[in-house]
């Protein structure tokens, strides 16, 4: 998920299951959330995704989530206790960054300020809140 600040997901949910958290991340309300679909398509990045439906004895997914729709919440349930992502934290090459875009003092920032990264497919116009750096994005960006 991109997290965007202009996000097509969040406008037409018609359960407002979907939803912006003050600090800007995008999540879904697994209790709300009816399944339509809706966000699944209009999602231009193909960030979303269905939760199967699995038998009642399926632990892997808990029956709050089956038939819902999901997708990366930047571990909500990590940075509000002020811990970095997972994905962050356990990548082998210390590729990820994570941190507050408007804090001046945040390596983040400092990256993206200094045009070292920048978000895929930025003519969609969803201003996304994901930035990329390095190679190879000439190919995710339809060049």
């Amino acid at each position: 998920c991109m997290q965007c600040n202009d996000s097509p997901c969040t406008t037409v949910c018609p359960v407002s299951a979907t939803y912006r958290t003050e600090d800007g991340v995008i999540l879904v309300d697994a209790e709300r959330c009816i399944g339509c679909g809706y966000c699944v398509v209009s999602c231009p990045y193909g960030a979303r995704y269905f939760n199967p439906t699995a038998s009642p004895h399926d632990e892997a997914f808990p029956a709050l989530t089956q038939g819902t729709v999901d997708k990366c919440d930047f571990c909500a349930h990590r940075i509000d206790r002020g811990v970095v992502p997972a994905c962050v934290n356990t990548c082998p090459a210390g590729a990820r960054t994570f941190g507050d875009l408007s804090d001046a003092a945040a390596e983040v920032h400092r990256r993206v300020a200094e045009g070292a990264a920048r978000p895929l497919r930025p003519e969609f116009e969803t201003e996304p809140a994901v930035f990329y750096v390095g190679g190879g994005l000439d190919a995710f960006e339809g060049a």
